[in-house]
């Protein structure tokens, strides 16, 4: 995911990218780390910026 974060953040800008993510719960918090980074270059407070996503249902985690 690291590696290829900043091209998910561009993918992420648009309407029709949908992400679905599984894995072990503590993988969660590393991805919002990155996201939240990439989102402040660009003035935007990632948490907000996710919860939007989630009601568009455009981002969508099942962690265990």
């Amino acid at each position: 995911m690291a590696e290829y974060a900043e091209e998910l953040w561009e993918l992420l800008k648009k309407d029709n990218t949908f992400v679905y993510m599984c894995g072990l719960k503590g993988m969660e918090q590393g991805i919002d780390e990155i996201m939240g980074t990439l989102a402040a270059k660009e003035g935007i407070e990632w948490t907000e910026y996710k919860r939007q996503l989630k009601r568009q249902e455009q981002w969508n985690v099942e962690v265990y």
